[in-house]
């Protein structure tokens, strides 16, 4: 419960300050503009483009009606194609065909993912610029959490790619910074144009958690009066026993099996003596309220997910196994994010931040975050690594923050392995890109230009004999599948059989997996152990990685990235 708090001394952004973050953004921008120019081109001759990241241009298809999704980021770099030179063709808007054909086009392609780069290198800034708010007396913090997310290898992998994931994390920390100003500098008048940034924050892909910034604006008293009778170590129990309420609300499974009476063991964390009858009124409603919440569509949708998909079996699939694949992979993400050396100092920044009393309006300002962190832990059904995205330049400025309270900060040697560490991380996770095996498959194809190939979605092969496969080819006798001579698999595809960031660490039960089917599992499963009886392995192309969290990422859950993966090359017996 937060109590009434002095203003946090200004920050003061003296010119000094100014050219370290143009420094900061210069760091930040180069390697991210780097892969914007080079990925994807010249893979099959001179001058030749061939997309990488299949999401790429989502929002560009929204804004020409040929994709259901948010217009945004779409509308600008349209906007901004149309001035190079690359404006859609007339009369295309609804042609989803057309319109894809031009989104995914390589001039389009190149504005969106400069505009991704650029919005990804000034979020290292705005972070910095928190940081300078809300721990203006420590800078050091600033320029270290500026720093991490700018060598982040995750989010530079997301910053030049063409999507609508970095420029969201742009316009929410632009919002939240925009907050702390307002309410550490004690212009609650400025507030009034906070709606401005609110509207990209959300409205870029639908972060409704934006609002809960406003948090810091409820006056004390009302938190005094709604947390009456219970102390933190209370509160934060029933935050928690209300998470696992709602997640099992949108469980399924729970929901098939009927299992609702269990509910009524939350009323248990409950002090009901110590309250306000008011507020025993509306913990009284607050489950039967949660209920009839989780059975609307759209609240649905973003908690339980669809029984079946367009691929299969849709998100809700999953059941049981939710939470524990949630729960791996929000630290998952953080640790590969940031590096493991600069997570380890994330529970000392915490820590920090629970001590610091007049500074706790301010920080309430970045509220949305932990409140996002917590939806995606327990209910998201949708879980791709790049949604937990909004968590990295908070977790960096955590860890930076963890790091100063301790004397590893006033160590150079250690801040030079503490910087280098990332560094060499970003070097192997963007080098993903840079190796991929598609570029190697150029060279299989002209060493075998007579080959009839089947491939998985994800391949991208070059010009030649080429059909796309679905595993029904192989039932039976397998007579769909004798015309080919070689079968290319995407580990992008068919690692929906294994453990990924959709399943989770546990993929034995075939009907919880995400975005495929139990017979389809199972014939990916029995091919990789070469217990096929049409198809024997001939070749495979790998990534290649050096970095531990790489190397255990894999291990356990196949490459890190979703657009990059080993391929697969076997040959289909006489």
């Amino acid at each position: 419960m937060p109590h009434e708090p002095g203003l946090a001394p200004p920050a003061v952004f003296c010119r000094r300050h100014l050219l370290y973050l143009a420094l900061l953004f210069l760091l930040a921008l180069l390697p991210r503009l780097y892969s914007v120019q080079s990925l994807g081109w010249n893979w099959d001759y001179p001058g030749s483009f061939t997309l990488v990241n299949f999401d790429e241009g989502g929002s560009c298809r929204a804004a020409l009606e040929g994709f259901g999704y948010s217009t945004f980021i779409g509308r600008q770099t349209i906007a901004l194609a149309s001035l190079a030179g690359g404006a859609p063709p007339a009369g295309i808007a609804g042609d989803a065909r057309a319109v894809k054909a031009y989104c995914h086009g390589p001039l389009h392609i190149r504005v969106a993912r400069t505009y991704s780069a650029i919005t990804g290198a000034l979020t290292a800034v705005v972070i910095a610029v928190i940081a300078l708010l809300l721990v203006p007396v420590q800078p050091g913090v600033a320029w270290t959490a500026g720093a991490l997310l700018a060598l982040s290898g995750f989010h530079i992998s997301e910053s030049h790619s063409g999507t609508v994931d970095a420029p969201s994390v742009f316009f929410i920390y632009c919002f939240l910074a925009f907050m702390v100003f307002s309410v550490s500098r004690g212009r609650h008048g400025l507030i009034r144009a906070s709606p401005l940034l609110l509207i990209p924050a959300i409205w870029t892909k639908y972060w409704v958690f934006a609002v809960f910034s406003y948090a810091a604006l409820v006056p004390v008293q009302v938190w005094r009066y709604l947390s009456h009778g219970m102390s933190s170590r209370r509160i934060a129990l029933v935050i928690a026993a209300t998470a696992v309420l709602l997640g099992l609300l949108t469980n399924r499974d729970f929901q098939q099996m009927r299992l609702y009476p269990l509910l009524a063991a939350w009323y248990l964390v409950i002090p009901w003596r110590a309250l306000r009858r008011p507020m025993r009124l509306f913990w009284l409603l607050l489950p039967p309220l949660a209920f009839l919440l989780c059975r609307i569509e759209l609240i649905a949708s973003y908690t339980t997910g669809l029984a079946d998909g367009a691929f299969g079996t849709g998100y809700a699939a999953i059941g049981w196994h939710k939470w524990l694949r949630n729960l791996v992979n929000l630290p998952t993400v953080l640790i590969v994010g940031l590096g493991l050396p600069a997570c380890l100092f994330i529970p000392a920044g915490i820590g920090a931040l629970a001590r610091d009393r007049d500074g706790l309006r301010a920080w309430l300002c970045l509220a949305p975050v932990p409140a996002f962190a917590l939806y995606m832990a327990v209910l998201a059904p949708v879980t791709y690594y790049r949604h937990y995205l909004p968590l990295l330049p908070a977790a960096a400025l955590l860890a930076a923050l963890g790091l100063f309270t301790t004397r590893w900060a006033t160590r150079t040697w250690f801040l030079g392995l503490f910087f280098l560490w990332p560094a060499l991380l970003a070097v192997d996770l963007v080098g993903d890109y840079h190796r991929d095996p598609r570029i190697a498959l150029r060279g299989w194809y002209r060493d075998n230009p007579d080959a009839r190939v089947l491939f998985s979605y994800y391949v991208n092969p070059p010009a030649g004999s080429n059909r796309l496969f679905t595993p029904e080819y192989a039932a039976g006798d397998g007579a769909r599948l004798r015309p080919a001579t070689h079968l290319i698999l995407s580990e992008n595809w068919y690692d929906t059989a294994f453990a990924n960031e959709l399943n989770g660490p546990l993929a034995g039960d075939a009907t919880r997996l995400v975005k495929t089917r139990p017979e389809y599992a199972r014939f990916y499963q029995q091919l990789l152990a070469g217990r096929n009886p049409y198809l024997v392995q001939e070749q495979v192309i790998e990534v290649d990685n050096f970095m531990p969290e790489l190397l255990l990422h894999r291990y356990f859950c196949g490459t890190f990235q979703l657009f990059v993966g080993d391929l697969r090359i076997f040959r289909v017996r006489d």
